[in-house]
């Protein structure tokens, strides 16, 4: 029942809003939701005298989250230099003092790349051509490939796929996860154009060939696994059972979001470059 409440929290709070509201709408809840996963990274990766480096990594997710939003790439670039910058240099003096160590710094830059910009890049999904559509795609195929790997890992799954990191998880449940992102991704597809065709309303203003979609649909599902074994790594690395107590049965933030985080860069740019 916690783990059933906790997800309908995330669903009314953020899918929703998310799907069926305005672009700003996403912005507005990926400026929450960025902090917060900085956060609860920093909380386990910095000893607590160097968290002032997070604290900064932090700050500058609201300006890089505002700048992709407004789909300015040239500000993100700037503001990800800035703040590096500012995070390398704050850290020189800390060391001084016995406060920071070099593995602190690293980890507080690789904050500002995970989670901060990869998240980010489905607000600038968002803002993108077909940007509604793309986004609902990504999250169904996600969605899809979680569901589709659980079942069929859990009725026939046999051999592991990551035995260090993640145990449960088998080939079998992997190849599922591909099949039912497959379909379920194609058929978002469908849906999509004819429920936007039927209500004249966000109809797609680019024509997409039909092989796109289930190839999309595999990649997603690649990136999904990573995203989930990335967060698996890092409770190894730090020997906890889950990054946050934010979400009633399902953790923190971070560890909801992990397998969606790497999925909105690979959109975005097949979005950019291949249309």
């Amino acid at each position: 029942m916690t783990r059933i409440l906790g997800a309908l929290i995330l669903i009314v709070l953020l899918a929703l809003p998310a799907i069926f509201g305005p672009a700003w709408a996403l912005a507005t809840i990926a400026a929450l939701v960025v902090p917060i996963c900085m956060y609860e990274l920093y909380r386990v990766a910095l000893n607590p005298r160097a968290r002032i480096l997070g604290t900064m990594a932090i700050a500058s997710s609201f300006f890089y989250t505002y700048f992709a939003y407004r789909l300015d790439t040239d500000a993100c670039l700037v503001t990800l230099g800035i703040s590096s910058a500012v995070i390398m240099t704050s850290s020189l003096f800390l060391y001084e003092l016995g406060r920071v160590t070099a593995k602190d710094l690293v980890y507080a830059l690789a904050g500002l790349v995970y989670p901060m910009a990869l998240i980010c890049f489905w607000v600038m999904l968002r803002v993108s051509t077909d940007g509604r559509f793309w986004m609902i795609f990504g999250l169904v195929s996600v969605f899809a490939s979680d569901v589709g790997a659980y079942y069929t890992g859990k009725s026939i799954g046999r051999r592991r796929i990551a035995p260090r990191l993640s145990p449960k998880k088998t080939v079998e449940g992997f190849a599922g996860g591909i099949v039912v992102a497959v379909i379920l991704g194609y058929a978002a597809y469908i849906a999509y154009v004819a429920l936007s065709t039927a209500i004249d309303s966000d109809t797609l203003t680019r024509s997409y060939p039909w092989w796109i979609f289930p190839v999309m649909s595999c990649v997603i599902a690649v990136l999904d696994l990573a995203g989930d074994l990335t967060a698996s790594l890092f409770k190894r690395e730090f020997q906890i059972k889950d990054l946050g107590e934010l979400i009633p049965g399902h953790g923190g933030m971070l560890d909801r979001m992990d397998g969606i985080i790497p999925v909105g860069c690979i959109l975005y740019a097949a979005c950019r470059v291949l249309f």
